[in-house]
């Protein structure tokens, strides 16, 4: 018997991104992160393109990346982000399937739907889409055809399977439960099966109404059970085992045990879940069993035995489908006592304006595009590389050639908004217990965003009738009437146009140190004309600019005037059309006003000149308010550290003398200590010093006085600082006395019992180390130089947690 076996890891992140802005906003939930593609990267798509192999002793003997040996899928919207946010992980997932192909003949990566729509409550436009979005951004990225596809929750129907083969894909991957009946290839009748009778160590054929075919592998549901929920992520020896222990229920003369499971289950769902995946795999090497892929098990055993599946049917979902339309009561349990009736009125309200969505589309496409759906199809060759080249050959290839630039310009909105109307039947928006959560307040932007875009190229007025369906549903938790209510405050109030985009121009030029390299995410400006003047207490900007969305080509004058007057205090104003000599004679009166300090005058020219169009530091984006913020902080905080310094200074002896004394020190006194100790520490890492007696006297004040560190900040500070140290030894492999001030700095950093984030600095570690460590002559240098240095190179290693 040959025995194979396939883990296939479904990493997925629905988008998060600013549906106007296109950029993902800070999110507090996710902390210390930025945002939760950041923190879930950290733990799970990081880790698994660099896993940790560990010793008896617990010291890393080998990083592997985890991606070169098991089936995998991303998500199009998470890659599209890696590629510009985690380049070293995206790299790393990259490379793997470039190496599995070149060992397996096939590539351990596959294709995922777009934008993880349930694909059964799709229309069929949209199923098309979503596959065709899929392929195309796959083998854009991994420069090769997809010969499988994740379906999402792989929620199926034969429509959807129809799909999929008539595009060329080849297999993909369901849940057992899926399988309603199968037929061995020497018999004519059909056996019906549940999850535990089918044999899950075979592939399926599912012919389809059209006379095509598609090959399903059924996962082992045990064994994913156990990866996802009972704990076989503790042991990667018990996972190996539990793996090995599934061919004693097969009499298949090569079976293949298939698991899949949500691939943050390595890392996110479960600390250290990479480690244990590696060991598993590590593990299994040692057995008579062969690791591949489902393309590479296809080629060698073809498909003979045939099923047919439960329509409407999900791996996450007992009822079907239900989860994403009703109250099935599928939940994650986050909330008491919680129902589900939101999610009906949620899919009505976004069923209803998709519909109205491609009504719109198809009538303004008609005299401008012959074939607007296919139009849209190829419109991911624009979401893939978003440049005027790109948009152009598209437009050029299904445009009527006399169309006006107005018209071009209209089509290209009319596609965002068709993206947008995909974007908001994300499934993650009905997954969980509350309407109100971050998921489904995203697709309820994606929503907005074709409200915005449908109404400002039609007359009709599409918000009621949205509210008043949206009205319906009824938040779990929080202070909202209805989700009517929740999206006019959390959604609609927070809605762009140009003018919010050139406001935040505004505000933020008051502060730049560069005003003209001002970053706007999606847009462009043209700056006509800009004047920034600044005195001890005030600064004044004065501007025309011209606003351009780089995606829907809306564009727009901005006429400005902002007056910083200190703390959080900016007045602005702003007109969208003023002519030459009326801007001249208010930026003449606004800069003489400004030269006397005279800030009613000022105010009152702006009123005079914009009326009561106004703007405030509240209309700065989210991330550049935070910026704004705490760097209009820093000076008191700056004052705040010198005051606390000084109090530690001059209190010290006495202090130390109630110390010795035992003598119990006043607890606001400890406190300023703490704050000095914390501060000086986070500096000397922050800042790349080197001047390591000070840390060794700060780590001594930190042991003698018992004080609290502010661990997760420093255990990122001091990570960092290590990872710059040795990239420093790459470039200067045996520099000495860089390996003494390394070594000194982890002693002091243990000392204080903080614990690194160490995971870039161990990757460049073990690199160096690795590549040195065997080194026999260096140049210059005597025996006794070399021997000493080794000796510091493998202390060095032995801190970082790796064996030489």
């Amino acid at each position: 018997m040959k025995r194979y076996v396939c883990i296939h890891g479904h990493f997925y992140q629905p988008p998060r991104e600013n549906a106007w802005l296109e950029v993902i906003e800070q999110q507090d939930s996710a902390a210390p992160y930025h945002d939760w593609n950041e923190r879930i990267t950290a733990e799970c798509y990081a880790p698994n393109a660099a896993s940790r192999m560990l010793n008896e002793e617990d010291k890393i003997i080998d990083i592997v990346n985890n991606y070169s040996r098991i089936s995998f899928n991303f998500g199009p919207t998470l890659l599209s982000w890696m590629e510009h946010h985690a380049p070293d992980a995206y790299a790393g997932i990259l490379e793997a399937d470039a190496v599995s192909l070149k060992a397996c003949g096939h590539g351990n990566a596959i294709a995922q739907v777009y934008n993880h729509m349930i694909m059964p409550l799709a229309s069929a436009r949209d199923k098309e889409t979503q596959i065709k979005w899929g392929l195309a951004d796959f083998e854009h990225r991994f420069q090769r055809k997809s010969e499988g596809l994740w379906l999402a929750e792989t929620a199926v129907d034969m429509a959807t399977l129809e799909a999929a083969a008539a595009c060329g894909v080849r297999y993909t991957i369901l849940a057992p439960r899926q399988a309603k009946a199968v037929r061995r290839p020497e018999e004519e009748g059909w056996q019906e099966v549940n999850e535990h009778q089918i044999d899950t160590t075979v592939p399926y054929k599912v012919m389809l109404p059209s006379g095509k075919s598609i090959v399903v592998f059924f996962y082992h549901g045990a064994l994913s059970k156990g990866v996802a929920f009972d704990g076989l992520l503790n042991s990667g020896a018990l996972f190996a085992a539990r793996i090995v222990d599934a061919f004693q229920h097969t009499s298949n003369p090569h079976p293949l045990i298939n698991l899949a499971t949500d691939g943050e289950s390595y890392g996110h769902h479960h600390r250290n879940g990479d480690m244990a995946l590696a060991s598993c795999i590590h593990h299994l090497d040692k057995e008579e069993v062969t690791l591949v892929n489902y393309a590479t098990y296809l080629d060698e055993y073809p498909a003979v035995h045939e099923a047919t599946i439960h329509n409407n049917s999900s791996w996450s979902c007992v009822h079907g489908v239900e989860r994403w339309r009703s109250n099935c009561g599928c939940s994650d349990g986050g909330l008491a006592n919680a129902n589900q009736e939101w999610r009906n009125p949620l899919r009505q309200s976004l069923d209803w304006l998709k519909e109205l969505a491609d009504l719109i589309f198809e009538q303004e496409m008609k005299g401008r595009c012959a074939h607007p759906w296919q139009l849209r199809n190829d419109y991911i060759n624009v979401l893939l590389k978003r440049d005027k080249a790109t948009v152009d050959a598209l437009l050029d290839t299904y445009l009527e050639e006399e169309l006006e630039t107005s018209d071009r310009e209209l089509v290209v909105r009319l596609l965002e908004m068709q993206r947008n109307a995909m974007l908001m039947f994300t499934s993650c928006a009905w997954f969980f217990d509350d309407i109100g959560r971050i998921e489904t307040l995203q697709v309820l932007q994606y929503a907005d965003r074709v409200i915005q875009i449908a109404e400002g190229e039609t007359s009709k007025e599409i918000l009621r009738d949205f509210l008043k369906m949206l009205s319906k549903a009824q938040p779990n938790a929080g202070d909202f009437e209805d989700a009517a209510e929740m999206y006019l405050q959390q959604i609609r109030s927070k809605r762009l146009d140009l003018n919010s985009v050139a406001m935040h121009y505004a505000a933020a030029s008051l502060f730049e140190d560069s005003p003209e390299k001002l970053q706007l995410f999606n847009y462009t400006y043209e700056n006509i004309f800009f004047e920034r003047f600044e005195s001890a207490s005030l600064k004044l900007s004065v501007g025309h600019i011209s606003v351009k969305s780089r995606v829907t080509y809306y564009e727009r004058p901005f006429y400005f005037a902002a007056l910083y007057l200190g703390q959080h205090h900016i007045i602005g104003q702003f007109a969208n059309a003023m002519d030459g000599d009326r801007f001249e004679s208010m930026y003449i009166e606004m800069r003489d006003a400004f030269r006397l300090n005279q800030v009613s005058t000022m105010t009152e020219i702006m009123q005079r000149y914009f009326g009561d169009h106004r703007f405030s530091i509240e209309d700065l984006f989210r991330d550049q308010k935070r910026k704004v913020l705490q760097m209009l902080m820093e000076k008191d905080l700056e004052l705040a550290q010198l005051s606390y310094k000084e109090i530690y200074d001059r209190s010290y002896d006495l202090v130390n003398k109630m110390r010795t004394s035992k003598i119990a020190i006043p607890r606001l006194l400890r406190r300023n200590m703490e704050s000095v100790i914390n501060n000086e520490i986070l500096l000397f890492f922050a800042d790349d010093q080197s001047n390591i007696s000070r840390l060794d006297y700060l780590s001594e004040e930190v042991v003698r006085w018992k004080l609290k560190l502010e661990r997760e900040l420093l255990a990122k500070e001091t990570g960092d600082w290590l990872h710059r140290r040795f990239l420093s030894l790459i470039t200067d492999p045996f520099d000495i006395e860089q390996l003494d001030l390394i070594t000194r700095a982890m002693l002091r950093v243990h000392d204080m019992d903080v614990q690194p984030e160490l995971f870039q600095a161990q990757n460049v570690c073990f690199t160096y180390s690795r590549e040195y460590a065997d080194v026999a002559h260096v140049e210059g240098w005597t025996e006794e130089q070399l021997v000493r240095w080794k000796v510091k190179l493998k202390a060095v290693a032995a801190l970082m947690g790796i064996s030489l």
